[in-house]
């Protein structure tokens, strides 16, 4: 497990924070099993609340909760994780519309160490995912990414599914403000 993940199972968030600030971002929000507040009023707060009820008594909903009709106000920003046996990496099994247009590409069947290879934000990405296999328990963030990413703030929810004892399943959603407009080209003045 990487150390980053360890940090963030044991909440000891000074270490990711010092990740950041020598990566020359801001630290990232964090919290474990959010409230719909915590995650906010759009889609998140929604996700929240639709875990939780699956659950029920249990730690985590069954993989048979994720149900595209349910999950209609949330589609096209939400991502599905598979985690590798030895959680070294996830694949992507689903990935939303609207994220695809964000990010000018479907990652569907890619892995998430290939969002942005050997970058700050792949490397926090992937801790976090393993957290939440490991800890098997909600987690947002919420972080300002470095000027080269397409958005300027991305709010991150991530809940686990799966059998009894097992994650296997990560259900994600995304909310970012886009640097700018969604689908439109980088504009640039010709001389």
């Amino acid at each position: 497990m990487s150390g980053l993940a360890a940090n963030l199972i044991d909440e000891d968030y000074g270490p990711v924070a010092h990740f950041f600030a020598a990566n020359g971002v801001a630290a990232p929000k964090i919290a474990w099993d959010p409230s719909g507040d915590d995650a906010g009023a759009n889609f998140l707060g929604f996700l929240v609340e639709f875990w939780r009820r699956g659950r029920g008594g249990a730690p985590w909903p069954p993989e048979s909760a994720i149900d595209p009709v349910d999950l209609r106000p949330a589609l096209g920003s939400l991502l599905v994780c598979e985690p590798l046996e030895d959680l070294s990496d996830f694949r992507i099994r689903l990935y939303g519309s609207r994220l695809a247009l964000s990010m000018g590409r479907d990652l569907t069947g890619a892995h998430v160490s290939d969002i942005d290879p050997g970058s700050y934000i792949t490397t926090f990405y992937l801790a976090c995912y393993r957290a939440v296999a490991i800890r098997g328990a909600a987690l947002f963030t919420r972080h300002n990414p470095s000027k080269a990413s397409f958005a300027s703030e991305i709010n991150r929810l991530l809940l686990p599914f799966g059998p009894a004892g097992r994650v296997s399943r990560i259900l994600v959603g995304v909310d970012s403000i886009a640097r700018r407009p969604l689908g439109r080209p980088n504009w640039t003045k010709q001389n």
